[in-house]
């Protein structure tokens, strides 16, 4: 249970908006999940904002004094249970189990004075913010109504009328641990989901590792059931004859290299030869073109030394053919 008193009345308006969860509202928690903040719903609805509601319920009291500055205006309580308990049940269960539990408030306490009952489905487990104005005999006495042993009896009360018919276990009485409120609550929410989730890794961590190790004894097991190579002298005749294939086979295209660099060099001398020839054929033409006539005569001239006459012989009788 929470307390907020007359000091710190501003510290009632920021629960009402944590609470209430409007539109507009932007959680600091991570854990709340936006998209489901849709989904809470109300056990008692509130009839006006949170002080206002104090105020109101302040004002039909027949207090004789002004109220104190130290006077507690609002408690609060959270009701919930772990993730498992709620994982049982129906989504209709669950709605029954939080309007029980607000029904067990409102009637100890009065419905009248309940400010607000909501249900916040948006984290990570279902639990009700239920927050009362503490009034009892006409007067606003927190300290009166929640006292150390009230507050054991209530819990012993609340397990008894309320929490073993939904199979909830009571803490031990007398024990020394503390109730805590509700950031403390929602810490201790997250860290058990943190060890929730650090419990789920290890756990996967350990089912990879076990994968990995019953591959590796799979591939030895395979290695195992190969074949056994053949004897030792076959492998090493098999490696000569390769050897010797091989041997012969870079014979073969050692020949074949040095026919190709021999046709190689016979093609570039037939074409320079064939440049040789076009340049002479060239030149040749350029004369004739240049010096037609000097050319003609030369050519002649070269043709008569290459064929001289032959002298006439005749081959009839000078002597009248006697």
């Amino acid at each position: 249970m929470k307390k907020y008193n007359n000091k710190k009345r501003d510290n009632v308006t920021p629960i009402e908006k944590e609470n209430e969860r409007d539109e507009n509202y932007s959680p600091d928690n991570p854990q709340i999940d936006l998209t489901r903040t849709p989904y809470n719903y109300h056990t008692v609805y509130p009839k006006s904002n949170y002080m206002e509601y104090i105020n109101e319920r302040i004002f039909t009291l027949p207090l004789k004094r002004k109220v104190r500055s130290d006077a507690v205006l609002m408690c609060s309580f959270i009701i919930g249970s772990d993730g498992n308990f709620f994982i049982g049940l129906t989504p209709s269960e669950r709605r029954q189990f939080f309007e029980e539990a607000t029904e067990y408030f409102a009637e100890r306490f009065g419905k009248e004075n309940i400010i607000s009952a909501v249900v916040h489905v948006d984290e990570t487990n279902p639990h009700l913010h239920l927050n009362l104005v503490p009034i009892v005999g006409n007067k606003l006495s927190a300290k009166q109504l929640f006292t150390r042993a009230s507050l054991r009896e209530l819990q012993t009360d609340f397990h008894e009328k309320f929490g073993k018919h939904w199979g909830l276990e009571r803490g031990k009485p007398g024990s020394q641990a503390k109730h805590i409120d509700t950031a403390e609550f929602k810490a201790k929410t997250i860290i058990e989901r943190a060890e929730a989730k650090a419990s789920e890794t290890e756990k996967q961590a350990k089912t990879k590792a076990e994968e990995y190790l019953s591959g590796i004894e799979c591939s030895i097991e395979a290695e195992r059931n190969k074949p056994i190579p053949r004897k030792k002298k076959a492998v090493e005749a098999e490696i000569q004859n390769l050897r010797t294939e091989n041997a012969a086979y870079k014979e073969h295209i050692a020949i074949k290299n040095r026919d190709t660099d021999y046709l190689f060099a016979q093609l570039q001398k037939a074409e320079r030869q064939g440049k040789a020839n076009d340049t002479a054929y060239k030149m040749v033409t350029d004369m004739m073109s240049a010096y037609p006539e000097e050319f003609d005569a030369l050519l002649q001239k070269s043709r008569a030394k290459k064929y001289p006459p032959t002298p006439f012989k005749s081959f009839t009788n000078d002597k009248g053919g006697k």
